[in-house]
């Protein structure tokens, strides 16, 4: 579409449901990788866009897509994209693209959803409001620049994102290495293979109001590589604001005659080492309550290699976490539920000038509720809970957390597994380019059957 141009469909009532015209790619084509571009000053509205598989530019073009955004000041609404199984949904584009409101969007069936490509700015930001992202292969939306996610449903996802990688389990929200930050507020998050919110060395986020809730069945032979070890992964991530949020983990179930899908007992599902301690003698996953056989609701992560991001100066504030596996009756013996889990390493920054090495920056827990957790946090690190009260005894409201009189007084309620005993392996680089779970373009293999997630209640 150029610039200063509008193209809306008019919608036709046919039984009492709503349609749009449709805009599809009717046969195979090298000549493309959208069905849409929009540009600046424009409108989109009314219409659905449907690859049909057949968009094949997706070959030349990394940022391939049905509906693909590359301009400002730009409105699309009630707008339906789907039918792309290498490509994404929606593709925002770098620093050409700023001040775009898109609302009611409906995107599904595609690789990935909805993407905010590394590059983009905070000042204006793009808005993607009251829309729904379902049915995505992959990660239904990544931030790899700043955006803004609200009042949206996102679920049933991740189920066949492995392709460089197999049987990968994909998530709701994905970020990994995006300093730049974006807003995720009041969305409903569930249903997904892996985890519903999954932060990588990212910072600058506000995190409020959201439902992510994890619970998974199988229904399919499939689906037996789902797993998370938390529906919510803050790993490497600082100064974000992660409030008024519900937090819900009730995947304790077994998925295949392996055994549980929360954390495998098997190293390479903690690869980075960050639920026990680094020494020679540590038994792996130590630090977690249940051993390898724990449900988080939410993790607060480090890991014990140099040059990572610290995680240091985050807000977790009027939250409530519940995991459980008390609804199974062999409970006992498939997991226990921790609502909140916050590693070693956590709170200290070695990355700070000479001088202030190893400077104390806790993340902030105040207010936090645990009601309905098997048990309701274990508490690494150096950090700070409700420490401008002195006492916190149980039943006692804001800012004590829940659980705070069940944690040592003294130490700003920190358990006794401060610092890992070193940090280990090569050193990270970190470049600050927000990326991609999977990197585009996808090489080609046959398209995947589809095999549709268990349903789970809108």
């Amino acid at each position: 579409m150029p610039d200063n141009s509008s193209l809306v469909g008019v919608a036709v009532d046919a039984n009492g449901t709503r349609r749009y015209p449709r805009l599809r790619i009717a046969v195979p084509t090298a000549m493309t990788s959208f069905v849409v571009r929009i540009g600046n000053a424009s409108s989109l509205s009314s219409l659905t866009l449907d690859g049909a598989e057949n968009l094949r530019g997706f070959e030349q073009d990394c940022c391939a897509s049905i509906l693909s955004v590359m301009g400002s000041g730009s409105v699309v609404e009630d707008i339906e994209a789907f039918n792309f199984s290498v490509g994404a949904g929606m593709y925002i584009h770098g620093a050409a693209s700023s001040g775009n409101v898109l609302t009611r969007v409906h995107i599904h069936s595609c690789y990935y959803g909805l993407i905010f490509e590394h590059g983009l700015k905070q000042a204006p930001g793009n808005v993607f409001s009251d829309g729904v992202i379902e049915h995505i292969a992959c990660d239904a939306v990544t931030f790899g620049g700043y955006g803004e996610l609200n009042t949206s449903v996102v679920r049933d996802s991740g189920y066949e994102c492995g392709r460089n990688v197999p049987r990968q389990p994909g998530g709701g929200i994905y970020c990994a290495g995006n300093a730049v930050g974006g807003v995720i507020r009041e969305n409903r998050v569930h249903g997904m293979c892996g985890q519903g919110l999954d932060m990588d060395s990212c910072a600058n986020f506000n995190i409020s109001a959201n439902m992510f809730h994890t619970r998974v069945e199988a229904v399919y032979p499939e689906h037996g590589h789902c797993y998370a070890f938390a529906t919510v992964s803050l790993l490497d991530t600082r100064d974000t604001l992660f409030q008024d949020n519900i937090v819900v983990n009730e995947r304790g179930v077994v998925l295949n005659e392996q055994g549980p899908t929360l954390i495998r007992a098997s190293p390479e599902f903690d690869p980075n080492q960050m639920f026990t301690d680094v020494d020679w003698s540590a038994v792996p996953f130590a630090d977690l309550p249940g051993g390898s056989r724990t449900a988080i609701g939410l993790a607060v992560l480090r890991r014990p290699r140099h040059g990572a991001q610290p995680a240091i100066d985050n807000v977790v504030a009027r939250n409530h976490f519940r995991a459980s596996c008390r609804d199974r009756a062999d409970a006992e013996e498939t997991c226990v539920g921790v609502g909140y889990f916050v590693s070693r390493g956590t709170g200290s920054d070695e990355n700070a000038d000479y001088h202030l090495q190893n400077r104390w920056s806790p993340t902030k827990f105040i207010a936090n509720l645990v009601e309905g957790s098997d048990i309701g946090s274990k508490r690494c690190g150096r950090n700070w809970y409700a420490a401008e009260e002195p006492t916190c005894r149980r039943g006692s409201g804001s800012p004590c957390n829940e659980d705070d009189y069940e944690h040592p007084e003294g130490n700003y309620r920190n358990d006794d597994c401060w610092e890992y005993t070193a940090l280990v392996g090569e050193p990270m680089k970190l470049d600050g380019i927000g990326r991609l779970r999977i990197p585009l373009p996808l090489p080609l293999p046959a398209i995947p059957k589809w095999h549709p997630p268990p349903a789970t209640a809108s």
